[in-house]
């Protein structure tokens, strides 16, 4: 979940930003505070519940107001009402009876009454005795006639938990968690610094949670680290979009797994956008906060970018066209300061030929791919395909490569595969 800009509590030093985070166990006593209120009010409606108070809990009302947020959005919820919970039993057979069995029948019910009796519309001055004639109808009150009309109005929904009462610690997590993906969503690049005993395993690893999360990423090594420039929303839709959520999850998961896979995330940049001005926020590993993402009702199901590297795996695996083999995701191969794992290996006997798809770039990014590209050529990577969208056929007119387009028809790629096959070694 996105937090509104002006529920993030900064400072600004220059081209500096610099986030207010939580930390466990200093900060605890204010999302404990929140969270008892909360509970107090479970099963209550919106309307009986005054979370205007709790705002002034705070020197500064942002971190309430993104706690709330925080606290709204994972565990717990303003649920609508059933109507078998707002009338008794004899009530609920007379409903029956007239064919009424929700919310929902009982103002389509009203409804049909008001345009049989009353041409579709009745004055303000006529409305209990409309209510009157509606409640004896159904035998109910006109209190509950009025109740039942607006019970699914907003400010008429149950407060209720979604789950497990929440801790302290997990609504710090989770504010951490959440104002760490705002700034995401409004980040132009996030750059990673990650230090490992081999480049090369923590390039693959890295690279298993940006393909999982859907993120486009360029390795590059810097002394004895990697320095990993993860691609930001504006880079693709030149606005911020959803994809804030995806960096956030990598970002949280190298965390997670670092133990075990032998690597440590030294430092994080991450270039925000603001009012249309750039800053730096730099993260660094021992004053990272807990961040805690939220719980996935299903898993990512991919290790790969796109639809179109799927179509291209499972077709060429299953074929094996004139006995070329492939593999996803081969090792890593580094040239001076650039690293590149490419998306497969096209394999038979002695003769190994990367292949790289580019597919769903905007041109900017398209265009420093394709620099990259000419780099590694001169470095001396020689044997790669690189498989493109037609779209970007202007781009890749001149190539370091030999290029091979593919197109998108009716949800499937038309990927000439004869024509990769021409490119490899005889």
């Amino acid at each position: 979940m996105v937090l509104r800009l002006q529920y993030l509590k900064y400072q600004i030093r220059g081209a500096s930003l610099l986030p207010y985070f939580l930390n466990f166990p200093k900060d605890q006593a204010l999302p404990q505070r929140l969270i008892d209120y909360i509970e107090e009010h479970l099963d209550k409606i919106r309307a009986q519940i005054d979370l205007d108070t709790p705002l002034t809990w705070a020197p500064d009302n942002r971190v309430v107001r993104a706690l709330l947020a925080t606290l709204f959005s994972r565990f717990y919820s303003f649920s609508p009402r059933l109507i078998t919970d707002m009338i008794d039993n004899s009530q609920s057979t007379e409903l029956r009876r007239q064919g009424i069995d929700s919310l929902e029948d009982f103002r389509l019910w009203v409804w049909h009454h008001i345009q049989d009796h009353y041409g579709g519309f009745y004055p303000r001055k006529k409305r209990d005795e409309v209510f009157k004639v509606v409640a004896e109808t159904l035998k109910l009150t006109p209190n509950l006639v009025s109740l039942l009309l607006t019970a699914h109005r907003d400010d008429q929904m149950l407060l209720q938990r979604k789950n497990d009462t929440p801790t302290a610690e997990s609504a710090i997590g989770g504010y951490n968690f959440e104002f760490l993906e705002t700034l995401l969503y409004n980040s132009d690049t996030v750059t990673l610094l990650i230090s490992g005993k081999s480049l090369g395993a923590t390039a693959r690893a890295l690279l298993k949670y940006t393909k999982r999360y859907g993120v486009l990423v360029d390795l590059e090594s810097a002394d004895s680290s990697l320095r990993a420039t993860i691609a930001g929303p504006r880079v693709f839709f030149g606005r911020a979009s959803s994809f804030g959520w995806n960096i956030a999850q990598v970002i949280s998961s190298v965390l997670q797994d670092a133990p075990s896979l032998g690597i440590k995330l030294d430092t994080i940049f991450i270039d925000v956008i603001l009012r249309d001005r750039h800053y730096t926020v730099k993260l660094d590993y021992e004053t990272l906060p807990p961040l805690i993402p939220p719980r996935l009702t299903k898993p990512p199901e991919a290790f790969l970018d796109s639809k179109v590297e799927k179509q291209f795996y499972w077709s060429w695996h299953n074929n094996k066209f004139r006995g070329w083999d492939i593999v996803r995701e081969p090792e890593a191969f580094i040239f001076g300061q650039t690293l590149i794992i490419p998306d497969f290996a096209l394999v038979k006997g002695e003769n190994r030929v990367l292949l790289e798809i580019i597919g769903y770039w905007r041109e900017e990014y398209t265009q420093k791919k394709r620099a990259q590209l000419e780099l590694l050529k001169q470095q001396g990577l020689q044997q790669m395909i690189l498989l493109v969208d037609t779209k970007h056929r202007k781009a890749f007119s001149k190539s370091p490569y030999p290029v091979v387009f593919y197109q998108s028809r009716a949800k499937r790629y038309e990927i000439p595969y004869g024509k990769i096959l021409k490119e490899l070694p005889s």
